[in-house]
């Protein structure tokens, strides 16, 4: 009996030490040197602050598209801070390292809560705001409400809702399965990897460099592909038909290879931003933000500071 009792609480003691390191492990769990985690609800949103260089000039929102994060910004950033901006870069929920959705979270807008987190570090006009791809869709819903300063879009891309037919295949418990081993288990196929990089900058001596864990640690980061799958029925439209209350300077940059952006997304968004100053990243994919970033910032810089 005394040696169940002592195996018992060596199993015991053995537990106690386990779920004390895992959650001292998920406190200190930090994706970068830099990051920052922003509390609202049931979510937790993954962000970091590259902080303007000398005497600040303003401070930028950046909004990552489609299956990106913040690493998508770590080329142009850098750039802006050394012109005197503060660069903010959030992953939005499901995305990067911020919150999977799931039966468990109560769901709220991502544009609520970019602006929440926008609001807890400076009033909203003292905002320029970016967005790249899907980013771009998010960054308009916010600026038709509420007062920034700026508007940029990169690529942009506008959302549309699921049809909700769809819904109970794709939130289904073996879609989210399938959809998790896919992305923790195929991302891990570095060529693989390389070829969408390629295919999305169209530049193979970027993609052939490219360090792809700045992609891969994301996607196979606590079920993300079910993230996924919930998040495509709880996304907001872009609301393109209130565009014209957006009373802000507007950038729109494209790229004449995106292969992603097809010609009807690009005309909507000219539709609906008929006065906005205009660039084409000639030879550029539809991930130029990274491998253009120079030119792009270039483009950019001369934009706001007129």
């Amino acid at each position: 009996m005394k040696k169940i009792i002592s195996i018992l609480c060596v199993i015991t003691f053995a537990f106690s030490a386990f779920t004390v390191f895992s959650f001292a492990a998920e406190e200190e769990f930090m994706p970068y040197e830099d990051s920052l985690f922003f509390e609202y609800g049931d979510y937790d949103i993954h962000y970091r602050i590259v902080p303007a260089e000398g005497e600040r000039k303003g401070r930028i929102m950046m909004l990552h598209g489609f299956l990106c994060s913040t690493y998508a910004w770590r080329n142009m950033a850098p750039i802006l801070a050394k012109e005197g901006y503060e660069c903010v870069m959030a992953d939005l929920p499901n995305f990067g390292f911020s919150t999977r959705e799931s039966d468990d979270i109560e769901i709220v807008d991502r544009e609520i809560i970019i602006t929440e987190l926008m609001k807890s570090i400076a009033p909203m006009d003292e905002w320029i705001i970016a967005g790249h791809s899907m980013g771009g869709g998010v960054a308009v819903n916010i600026a038709i409400n509420n007062p920034v300063k700026n508007l940029l879009l990169y690529c942009p891309a506008p959302q549309s809702e699921f049809p909700d037919t769809m819904e109970g295949l794709m939130t289904s418990g073996v879609m989210k399965w399938f959809m998790n081993v896919f992305f923790n288990y195929g991302t891990r196929v570095e060529p693989l990897v390389k070829m969408i990089i390629y295919a999305a900058t169209m530049d193979w001596e970027f993609a052939k460099n490219y360090d792809v864990t700045g992609v891969t640690d994301a996607t196979q980061y606590n079920g993300f592909g079910g993230g996924l799958c919930e998040m495509m029925f709880n996304v907001k439209a872009t609301d393109l038909e209130n565009a014209s209350k957006i009373e802000c300077p507007v950038l729109l940059v494209n790229a004449s290879k995106d292969i992603i952006i097809n010609s009807a997304m690009k005309e909507q968004m000219h539709n609906a931003f008929p006065d906005a100053e205009t660039y084409i990243v000639e030879g550029g994919g539809h991930q130029c933000i990274e491998n253009r970033a120079e030119e792009i910032c270039s483009v950019t810089l001369d934009f706001i500071e007129k």
